[in-house]
């Protein structure tokens, strides 16, 4: 009977701790991201402040940048973080475009990954801190 108890109880551990690794993390808040795609000699970056909320799995919010300010979409998979930033340009150097953000939440104050961006033929890196 002993045996017993401690498989249900250990089984029960083990299950737990699967459940919780199933729940997306929570990147609720305001995070700061840097990131950059070089192309050629031309050197295109993106610097925003952008400020999540998150209902289960689901991310909105806005970003504001040096140059640019939109809207902010996207999920949250396990540690898997994905997003995409509408912008507008707000000055003469700004870009107005679509930014899409595939990372991978690290901890609660880093999360790395690729950025691709509409016009720009090619992938770049960021980091997103706070």
């Amino acid at each position: 009977m002993r045996g017993w108890l401690v498989c249900v109880a250990l089984g029960t551990a083990v299950f737990a701790a699967s459940a919780a690794d199933a729940q997306p993390v929570n990147i609720a808040g305001t995070w700061n991201v840097q990131g950059s795609i070089q192309v050629g000699g031309t050197l295109f970056s993106a610097m925003p402040t952008c400020k999540f909320e998150q209902v289960g799995a689901r991310l909105a919010g806005t970003c504001i940048g040096p140059n640019a300010a939109g809207p902010v979409t996207g999920v949250v998979s396990g540690h898997a973080v994905s997003w995409t930033w509408t912008h507008q340009a707000t000055d003469a150097v700004g870009n107005t475009g679509v930014t899409d953000f595939r990372g991978d939440y690290v901890d609660s104050h880093l999360i790395r990954g690729t950025m691709t961006s509409s016009g720009v033929p090619a992938q770049g890196t960021f980091t997103q801190t706070r």
